[in-house]
């Protein structure tokens, strides 16, 4: 029988393998229920590692056909679009693991870019790009959010000198600034960020207020906070007051 760590690899590396698969012959293979590979197909949706579709899911990473088969809603685009207009050239820029990640790495361009990231699947989306490098921290893999986390990963990213952050975590309050529910990877993020990095959240407005398990970085220091134009006013009002600059896309 197949730990849930196990099915998720094995799901991920079909992926890989073949750009697609069904629920039902995932089932098969792993010999358990529709039902649990389905709630497996969601929990990895969740994390930016797929994207499911009706009777199975995609993988984010499949390039054979040079498509691209990342479909988010257009409010997720323009959200992406604005943070990579606040990405200067020339940076060295660490991005944190997230389907919003995947999105801004769709539309990063060259500029001498230098991407860092402990989510090794979400730095295959900037493969091909000219005059771009990216490194992936190595450490210890964490199977439940499938990123590196721990000591070593956090001293390989602070040798590369990074001086600007993109997170995009699960919420965002502004009184305690940016959490996650996931403990290792806050742990992570909180020991990445350079005291002099320029540090910006982009998040859909759905996802600020929400309760994480764990807050991770103050607003103090945030300077951007990049969101859609539903989030209210009294809130942008709130976010402000904090000393965050707050961008609708």
């Amino acid at each position: 029988m197949y730990l849930a760590s196990q099915r998720k690899e094995f799901i991920l590396k079909t992926l890989a393998e073949h750009g697609a698969a069904r629920t039902i012959a995932l089932a098969k293979q792993l010999k358990v229920t529709d039902e649990t590979v389905r709630n497996d197909l969601i929990n990895l949706e969740k994390r930016g590692f797929l994207k499911r579709v009706h009777g199975g899911a995609l993988a984010l990473t499949h390039k054979s056909l040079h498509e691209d088969i990342v479909t988010q809603d257009d409010v997720s685009i323009r959200i992406a679009k604005k943070a990579v207009q606040n990405i200067p050239a020339s940076v060295v820029m660490f991005i944190d693991s997230s389907t919003m990640g995947y999105q801004i790495c769709n539309h990063i361009n060259s500029r001498d870019t230098h991407v860092v990231s402990n989510n090794p699947t979400l730095l295959t989306r900037l493969e091909g790009i000219p005059n771009l490098s990216f490194y992936c921290t190595g450490g210890r893999f964490d199977r439940e959010a499938l990123v590196y986390v721990g000591q070593e990963a956090a001293k390989a990213a602070g040798s590369l000198s990074i001086d600007m952050v993109v997170l995009t975590p699960d919420c965002y309050s502004p009184k305690h600034g940016a959490g996650y529910k996931n403990m290792l990877q806050s742990e992570f993020i909180k020991s990445v960020i350079p005291p002099d990095a320029k540090v910006i959240i982009a998040m859909p407005s759905t996802s600020v207020a929400n309760n994480p398990a764990f807050y991770t970085v103050a607003p103090s220091q945030i300077s951007m906070l990049i969101t859609d134009e539903a989030l209210s006013p009294e809130m942008a009002d709130q976010i402000e007051k904090s000393g965050v600059k707050v961008e609708l896309a």
